[in-house]
């Protein structure tokens, strides 16, 4: 009997597609990875499920890619050629709510934006939140240990794993961590199963922790007549002691595609616009705001606009969330560098992209959290310039080196940077990585060929 038609026969019919049309949207994920067509699409409905699937593809030596909504830059959610894609489309519910303790426990297909939205209904409150966070995953969060805007102040993903179920070789269970705020019994596994980019085990539940809402929320647009006065004023801010929940930085080219979204908030002469968002109680926080706006001063802020209510705010963020759509809909090809710089090192790294676009040909457009040095460089080519495309990366990871940061700071290594792992990385690291991912997945089966 054929792999296939015993992962029907044991877990239905309905779970397990192979049919061409409906298998093309697994093929590929948001990075500008090549396709992959899988053998077969699983949709499990719950862990058992999970198990059972893993057990099968484990005995017949097939490759297992999992996957949330695909939204990968880095290319982790495409297949290996001859497997399968578990997809955790069907498992998608929130199994606990707890406000005593401040816990959620869901499962991986919970979209981001929908988990944020039913804490906040609680008043409460989860920090992490990626630019895509209405059709990212939790799964697939805590996969590459997702980040976003208000990182800098709170953290990522990994900040809030406390207890993770999973399927590791052979299809056998696993759960690790606790529930609790306090847990020192053995390795934290938790923390090495976040950002394993689906390589170690395929997780089916989360248990993430919850924080109090923030009753007061300030946020700011200010306008920069130049991208280095604008990357220089996120240093002085933070340099004298304010603490943003979150500090975007936008350069000339991404409010352009951005378009009307964000014109009617900027003033003529805009090179560059940061994005500062303050939350807390009181007089301190009232006071960070107005700290921010004389500091800014000092770099040439030409204008700050203040969002007065609730929908003037989510119009903003939701201008700054569509920065890279905008930049996709010029319908060149884009590849995502997601790296990160010290804080002092965001000026020069913008300033080399000017020397990246001149040697090149090519158009570099940057964006991203400012706050804590992550920078995503958007590099945009035509068919036929994928040379051109790479000595951009190359010079771009080799700048950042050369500025003490690092090629990959939220999206994963996937398929698209792991020669960057390999020169970031000393020789014993990675064998001893390798070594862990063996104890793992001995047949290395889960996502193969990402990472390493």
């Amino acid at each position: 009997m054929k792999p296939v038609e015993k992962l029907r026969l044991l877990i239905g019919e309905e779970k397990v597609i192979i049919d061409k049309e409906k298998l093309i949207p697994y093929s590929h994920d948001a990075s500008d990875a090549s396709p992959v067509m899988p053998m077969a699409v699983i949709y499990p409905e719950n862990t058992e499920d999970v198990e059972k699937a893993v057990e099968i593809l484990y005995r017949e030596r097939i490759p297992i890619t999992p996957r949330g909504m695909g939204t990968s830059l880095s290319g982790g959610a495409v297949p290996t050629p001859g497997g399968v894609v578990i997809s955790f489309e069907r498992m998608n519910r929130i199994l606990e709510l707890d406000t005593e303790n401040l816990t959620i426990t869901v499962e991986p297909g919970v979209i981001t934006g929908d988990l944020i939205r039913a804490v906040e209904s609680e008043n409460l409150f989860y920090p992490p939140d990626p630019a895509s966070l209405e059709t990212c995953t939790i799964g697939g969060n805590v996969a590459e240990n997702a980040g976003g805007p208000r990182a800098f102040k709170y953290g990522t993903t990994r900040h809030y794993v406390l207890e993770l179920e999973a399927v590791v070789g052979e299809g056998k269970r696993i759960t690790t961590g606790k529930k609790t705020k306090k847990w020192v019994v053995g390795y934290d596994l938790p923390q090495l199963l976040t950002g394993s980019e689906g390589t170690l085990g395929i997780l089916t539940r989360i248990t993430l922790r919850l924080l109090p809402k923030p009753p007061s929320t300030f946020t700011l647009l200010a306008a920069f007549g130049s991208e280095e006065n604008a990357a220089r004023s996120v240093s002085r801010i933070i340099k004298n002691g304010l603490l943003p929940s979150a500090m975007e930085y936008v350069d000339g080219k991404c409010i352009e595609a951005v378009g009307q979204e964000i014109a009617p908030f900027l003033p003529s002469g805009t090179g560059a616009i940061l994005l500062i968002e303050f939350d807390g109680f009181g007089p301190e926080f009232e006071s960070q705001v107005e700290r921010a706006y004389e500091l800014m001063e000092k770099d040439g802020v030409i204008e700050v606009f203040v969002a007065s209510d609730s929908a003037t705010r989510e119009k903003l963020w939701k201008a700054r969330r569509n920065v890279l759509p905008s930049l996709e809909k010029l319908g060149r090809k884009i590849r995502h560098e997601d790296v990160v710089v010290p804080r002092n090192m965001i000026p020069a790294l913008v300033e080399y992209t000017r020397v990246v676009e001149e040697k090149t040909g090519l158009m570099l457009a940057t964006f991203g959290h400012a706050g804590d040095g992550n920078i995503h460089v958007n590099i945009l080519y035509d068919e036929g310039q994928e040379s051109s495309m790479e000595k951009a990366v190359d010079m771009v990871i080799e700048k950042v080196w050369e500025l003490g940061g690092t090629a990959a700071g939220e999206h994963g290594i996937g398929l698209l940077k792991k020669k960057h792992l390999y020169r970031e990385l000393d020789p014993v690291t990675i064998e001893l990585q390798k070594a862990i991912k063996g104890i793992f997945d001995p047949l290395r089966l889960f996502n193969p060929d990402k990472v390493f």
